[in-house]
C-alpha cells in the first residue's frame, strides 16, 4: 500500500475514535437526540472495527506497519481513560477537580500521559486516584514500548542504509 493511503488510512482510524468519545452519550434518558447519537456511536464504532481488524491483518505481514497497531492501541486507550474520567466526574464532581467537558476529560488523560501534570485539573478522590495509578502503569508499559519499536525501527534503517552504502562503488 502507498505511504499517502497508510497515513489516510491511520488518520481516518484516530479521528474515528476521537468522534466515537465524542459522540457516545452518558446519559440514556428518553431524548430525542441521545437515539441520534447512539445510532452514529454504533455505526462509527462498527466503521472502526472493521478498519481496525482489517489493519491488524495487515499488521501481523509487516513489521514496518506495527508502530501503526502501537500508535491505534494508545489513541483508543486515551479515548476510554478519557470517557472514564468524564463518565467519574459526572457520577461525582468531587473525584476529578476541574473537569467538567469531554474535552477537559482528554486534556487531563493527555496531561498524564505526556507526564506533564499542570494541576489545573487534578484527581482529588480514591476512585480517580486509582484510575491515574491505572494510567501511569499503561503509560509506563505501552510508551516504553512505542519507544522500543521505534529505536528498533530507526536501527534497522540505519542498518540497511548503511549496508546499501557499503554496497555501492564508490565515485
Amino acid at each position: 500500500m502507498s505511504g499517502w493511503r497508510r497515513w489516510l488510512r491511520l488518520s481516518g482510524i484516530l479521528c474515528g475514535m476521537l468522534a466515537l468519545y465524542f459522540v457516545v452519550p452518558v446519559h440514556l434518558r428518553m431524548d430525542p437526540r441521545n437515539g441520534a447519537r447512539i445510532i452514529g456511536g454504533v455505526a462509527i464504532l462498527v466503521l472502526l472495527a472493521v478498519v481496525v481488524v482489517r489493519q491488524l491483518r495487515v499488521h501481523i505481514d509487516h513489521f514496518d506497519r506495527r508502530m501503526d497497531g502501537l500508535l491505534i492501541t494508545i489513541v483508543a486507550v486515551v479515548v476510554c481513560f478519557a470517557f472514564g474520567f468524564y463518565v467519574l466526574s459526572l457520577r461525582d464532581p468531587s473525584q476529578v477537580v476541574g473537569l467538567s467537558t469531554r474535552l477537559d476529560a482528554l486534556y487531563f488523560t493527555m496531561t498524564t500521559l505526556t507526564t506533564v501534570g499542570y494541576g489545573d485539573i487534578h484527581a482529588a478522590g480514591q476512585a480517580a486516584r486509582a484510575m491515574v495509578v491505572a494510567q501511569m502503569l499503561f503509560n509506563a508499559v505501552f510508551v516504553a514500548a512505542a519507544a522500543g519499536l521505534l529505536s528498533a525501527r530507526m536501527r534497522a534503517s540505519m542498518t540497511s542504509r548503511a549496508l546499501t552504502h557499503a554496497t555501492e562503488p564508490p565515485d
